[in-house]
């Protein structure tokens, strides 16, 4: 975990609730899994015996552990996740606003109402989305789990069909992370600096207008708002597009990875694997794994905009404290 993030959970006093949120949740994806891998080798098994007649009562048994599967994540949801993300909101708020208020006279002059209306709202909701927002950390945390024990499982039915997958997808996904996606940070946070200025000329606009309309200054100001806007569409847009490369590579390396599976899948039946339900099962672990590798990616993504709201809420919350004593 960032470290950030890690001094944020501590000052908001949510450590604990947040750990136990994840480790109840973090089994769905790979519960999901093996249930849905299980039940396609069931199915295609039962077809290749003629055993048809069997196929509504199996159906009928997936159907029950898929509903108490997802009976439990949704309990998990409502039950503590929802008040978590209640609790950390309100808090950092509540944190947030009563820093400000005691903050020196010529601190909280030297910068904008619209730079602390920023910091209260947009990048608290920035701060509590890189914890519970969907794909952010804690998915990134949940399809990890599922992609390491789905690996050790993948690799007990077939190494040489794991190792095909992870060919494909590994060179992929530390291209992605590691140089197409790295700037996406520096584009959310210039476009976090734009809207600041953008709030501040509204503000102006709004408040001055009499002022602006007698020294002929509305087009003027007008135009600045313009900038702003544009700036900010701008970076959003740069992250916007390394997310959709990022999106294209990982398409390019499911195809072939599955192209691959199929290719090598005939002969290793004749090997290895007992029939085609198993390549089926196989094949959905190996498809498992790649919805996990594209999460964590997609998370990594996101996560680095939200990283933003969580450093600009420390800078407040944190200032002048002794960082010593809050390390993740």
């Amino acid at each position: 975990m960032n470290k950030q993030v890690g001094k944020l959970l501590k000052e908001a006093g949510v450590w604990r609730e947040f750990v136990v949120m994840m480790i109840l949740r973090s089994p769905f994806d790979i519960c999901n899994s093996i249930l849905t891998a299980n039940m396609m080798q069931k199915f295609m098994r039962l077809i290749e015996q003629n055993q048809s007649e069997n196929l509504g009562k199996t159906l009928g048994v997936f159907f029950a552990l898929t509903v108490l599967l997802f009976g439990y994540n949704m309990t998990i949801w409502s039950t503590i996740a929802v008040r978590f993300t209640v609790k950390l909101q309100k808090t950092l708020r509540e944190k947030m606003f009563h820093k400000i208020m005691s903050l020196p006279a010529s601190e909280l002059m030297g910068s904008s109402k619209a730079e602390w209306f920023t910091r209260l709202n947009n990048d608290i909701d920035k701060a509590v989305g890189y914890l519970v927002n969907p794909i952010n950390f804690m998915h990134m945390v949940i399809a990890s789990v599922n992609l390491v024990i789905s690996s050790v499982i993948m690799m007990f039915l077939s190494v040489e069909l794991y190792i095909i997958g992870i060919c494909c997808l590994v060179p992929f996904f530390m291209l992605n992370v590691f140089v197409i996606s790295s700037k996406i940070n520096v584009f959310k946070k210039e476009a976090q600096k734009s809207l600041v200025g953008y709030t501040d000329w509204i503000d102006a606009a709004l408040k001055e207008k009499e002022m602006l309309a007698v020294y002929d200054a509305k087009d003027f100001a007008g135009k600045r708002i313009a900038q702003k806007s544009t700036g900010i569409l701008k970076q959003n847009m740069k992250a916007h597009n390394r997310g959709a490369i990022c999106n294209m590579f990982y398409a390019f390396s499911g195809m072939l990875g599955y192209l691959l599976l199929l290719y090598r899948g005939n002969g290793i039946i004749e090997k290895k694997l007992d029939d085609f339900a198993d390549l089926c099962k196989v094949t959905q672990y190996r498809g498992m794994l790649v919805l996990s590798f594209n999460c964590v990616l997609n998370s990594i993504i996101n996560m680095r905009g939200s990283l933003v709201g969580v450093e600009r809420v420390n800078e407040v919350l944190l200032g002048g404290k002794d960082d010593g004593r809050t390390t993740a």
